[in-house]
């Protein structure tokens, strides 16, 4: 080829790319952006702006909140803040957590996993949240749940008990398993996996929920945190989706490029999750790689409340999806509105809460489960073992935080009382004040 050729082959390649990105400048880059890994400005990291909350997260540690965690705040779709401390337990010689490190998300999977669905759904004219659970389970008509209406569940105030603590039936007085219930083997009669080598007898799911069918209902429309109605809530999902709950949400997630599940030993190997509780009462053993309500682990490890496991960055990619109105790296897969009607209280002044999501409390009087900084606008939800996700559409911020908080045991709740949360979560308030 000439010198002249060449020449024009060069000057056409040029021509073609310039053309090119001159397309691409028109692209809505908003609707396309991915988040992940690679948006994450390390110049953040830096920022002294930040000392204060590294400097909380390892005062946690030192006081035995919790032997790690991880931490990712981000603002505008973009990551501000992503950092990991700590082990996975309080031997300085166990794995160290880092950005990778799975979770057990415990009532995380309310929002995560229940509400996603609900919203999915609702988002199909496939489910009114204003009907009856008689309506959509027949074979409660007859009983007292039949007239609850599931706007009333999903906002926990429908009169369901708080608990019932369902793997009692199966210890003996001495601590140790009632024959019958369990084996270490997988068979016909023992099919269900509840923690490592150990199966709980066929149909044990059916007394769980003639146990919450026979519950007492206390005062309907008084706010009282409940597990139980999830139970129902998982029965409705599964019917009108015609699939497991854990199958319906990961797809969804897969469709929008986020990589939370249910089950995570059938996905990851054990040392990629964070231990929970050492269990001397019920499981006999140290609990990793499944999930940590023993409800939900007499269900397989499978339910609405809890069983749902993932790190901070996929956990904050899903609040960005919410907080897009349902949509997510060019995927719209919710209706903008159906998103508001469940991040929005339905029961104000008296209950502060949402569809499935937990909200600020406006009352100075009360408990505020989030630092006051947060908007009215904002919504989210926090976990037994020590976790929360929040985003505050006013401030386009997403906060999220994991730790294992009842390893090795759930008593001393110092998480909680140290308020590491919300002092945390107040700081990043405090950073882009100042940005």
């Amino acid at each position: 080829m000439s010198i002249f050729s060449k020449s024009i082959f060069i000057g056409l390649i040029i021509l073609f790319f310039s053309f090119t990105k001159s397309k691409n400048t028109k692209i809505d880059k908003s609707k396309t952006r991915r988040i992940n890994n690679e948006n994450f400005n390390k110049n953040h990291l830096q920022n002294t702006r930040f000392y204060k909350i590294d400097s909380i997260a390892l005062s946690g540690i030192k006081e035995k909140a919790y032997p790690g965690c991880q931490i990712l705040a981000m603002q505008n779709g973009e990551i501000i803040y992503q950092k990991s401390f700590g082990n996975y337990a309080y031997d300085e010689n166990s794995k160290k957590v880092d950005n990778a490190t799975n979770y057990d998300l415990a009532s995380i999977t309310k929002i995560a996993a229940s509400s996603l669905a609900l919203m999915k759904l609702k988002s199909e004219n496939k489910i009114d949240y204003k009907k009856t659970l008689g309506f959509y389970l027949p074979y409660l008509i007859g009983t007292n749940k039949e007239h609850l209406i599931i706007e009333e569940i999903l906002s926990h105030q429908a009169g369901l008990k708080a608990w019932i603590p369902f793997y009692q039936k199966t210890i003996e007085k001495n601590g140790e398993h009632k024959f019958g219930y369990f084996s270490n083997i997988k068979s016909e009669n023992y099919p269900t996996l509840v923690a490592k080598d150990l199966y709980v007898v066929k149909g044990y799911n059916d007394t769980i929920y003639q146990s919450i069918v026979n519950s007492k209902i206390e005062k309907t429309g008084h706010y009282l945190y409940s597990d139980l109605g999830y139970y129902f809530i998982q029965q409705i999902i599964e019917s009108l989706a015609q699939k497991k709950i854990n199958e319906y949400v990961e797809d969804i997630y897969k469709k929008i490029g986020i990589e939370l599940t249910y089950l995570p030993l059938n996905m990851m190997a054990i040392d990629q999750i964070a231990p929970t509780e050492q269990d001397k009462v019920f499981r006999k053993q140290l609990i990793q790689g499944y999930v940590h309500d023993p409800g939900a682990a007499l269900l397989g490890g499978v339910s609405c409340h809890a069983g749902l496991f993932g790190n901070a960055l996929n956990l904050a990619k899903l609040m960005q999806f919410f907080l897009n109105n349902g949509q997510l790296n060019g995927v719209k897969l919710i209706d903008s509105a159906v998103v508001k009607e469940f991040t929005s209280c339905h029961f104000y002044p008296k209950n502060r809460r949402g569809l499935c999501f937990d909200k600020p409390e406006q009352d100075e009087k009360k408990i505020n489960p989030v630092t006051s900084e947060c908007s009215s606008q904002s919504f989210g939800h926090s976990g037994f073992t020590g976790t929360i996700a929040w985003a505050d559409p006013k401030n386009k911020l997403i906060f999220v935080f994991l730790c294992n908080r009842v390893y090795p045991n759930a008593d001393d709740n110092k998480l909680l009382s140290l308020g590491i949360r919300g002092k945390i979560h107040k700081e990043f308030y405090e950073v882009i004040k100042t940005k």
